[in-house]
């Protein structure tokens, strides 16, 4: 693709890789939610739940950096991602290999979808925007509000015209500029050590929200909305009012949730818990802008550890936010003390001094 060709417009590709976000988790959740009402054994429930996550979520980072590798594949993954999907709606099979179907084709699609998203986004907000479907298809699929077809419908549909799209109008421009501005001052290898670090922090934060941040059970689709408004919300406010005053509501909204008991308490919490989502992607994709898949993988797999081990990194919510709020300022520190640039050699939003 030519520098002066066009491009894939970015309002369009985001609008379609949410909707498909949305119908992915929601074919998984509904075939997966429909095999455990079946199953009257806890054990093979948590066995297949466990093997789905493992491949699903473990394998992104792997998928990613090979999609890095070979950006001309990540159209024809939106159109293998849905084909996987279907194999794991045939139950025939059996639950093993629906189980492993389907997490391949989740896989393929967050790996594919991410990094086209990291790819193309020059703030705060599409990567919010295009994580908070997928909550919203996984409430739905697990709650049995429709079957599994109707997801694979919109899947196939949203898929391929996403596909064409970035046939005919090409991939969103991958930043090209360094991550570190030039520092004669400084030692060569100072600046990939602050980026070394940041990323390990906001990987952290991320293992922390994914042992920390469900909801309340016996709300259905309420919690989820919030999760996804969360997402949204973070995202807007990054980009209208940067990223240190985001972080800094952020931290003032988890420790209002905090002076009473109930159930608003409890939905602020998860707001503001899941707020830090589209910042924690996009700094990640800052801190390695030439690896966008293998960035939006690394976040996805460090929710594993918050599924097989919820109980060893469960704590009290107050810590949480204090920690999250420490690492989540550290992370602006070191990013702006190194001069990161953004795709456009411009100084990354948010991050600017007054």
């Amino acid at each position: 693709m030519l520098s002066g060709e066009k491009r894939a417009p970015s309002h369009i590709l985001l609008a379609l890789a949410t909707l498909l976000h949305f119908a992915v988790d929601g074919v998984c959740a509904a075939n997966l939610a429909r095999y455990a009402w079946g199953e009257p054994r806890l054990e093979p429930i948590l066995f297949y739940f466990g093997l789905y996550n493992l491949i699903a979520f473990g394998g992104q980072w792997a998928m990613g950096w090979w999609l890095d590798c070979r950006p001309r594949h990540i159209a024809p993954s939106l159109i293998l991602s849905p084909l996987l999907l279907a194999a794991g709606c045939l139950e025939g099979q059996g639950i093993l290999w629906q189980a492993v179907f389907l997490a391949l084709g989740n896989c393929l699609f967050h790996s594919a979808g991410g990094s086209l998203i990291l790819r193309g986004s020059r703030n705060f907000s599409e990567p919010g925007i295009f994580v908070s479907s997928g909550a919203l298809g996984l409430a739905l699929g697990l709650k049995g509000f429709c079957g599994a077809v109707p997801f694979l419908l919109l899947c196939l549909a949203a898929g391929v015209a996403l596909a064409v799209l970035l046939h005919f109008r090409g991939l969103p421009e991958l930043a090209v500029t360094e991550p570190i501005a030039s520092d004669e001052a400084a030692p060569r290898n100072t600046g990939t050590v602050a980026l070394l670090f940041a990323a390990f922090l906001l990987l952290a934060c991320v293992v922390l929200r994914g042992a920390n941040g469900g909801g309340a059970a016996g709300y259905a689709l309420l919690f989820p909305c919030v999760f996804a408004l969360g997402k949204v919300l973070g995202g807007l406010c990054g980009d209208r009012f940067g990223y240190g005053k985001t972080v800094l509501a952020i931290f003032l909204l988890g420790f209002l949730s905090l002076q009473w008991q109930g159930l608003l308490p409890a939905l602020l919490l998860a707001l503001s818990w899941n707020m830090t989502m589209p910042l924690t992607l996009r700094l990640l994709h800052r801190c390695c802008p030439g690896r966008p898949g293998l960035m939006f993988g690394l976040a996805a797999g460090c929710l594993l550890p918050g599924y097989f081990f919820r109980e060893q990194l469960s704590m009290l919510p107050g810590l949480l936010i204090v920690l999250q709020f420490l690492a989540l300022s550290l992370v602006g520190w070191l990013l702006r003390a190194r001069g990161t640039a953004g795709a456009d050699g411009q100084s990354a939003p948010g991050f600017s001094r007054p």
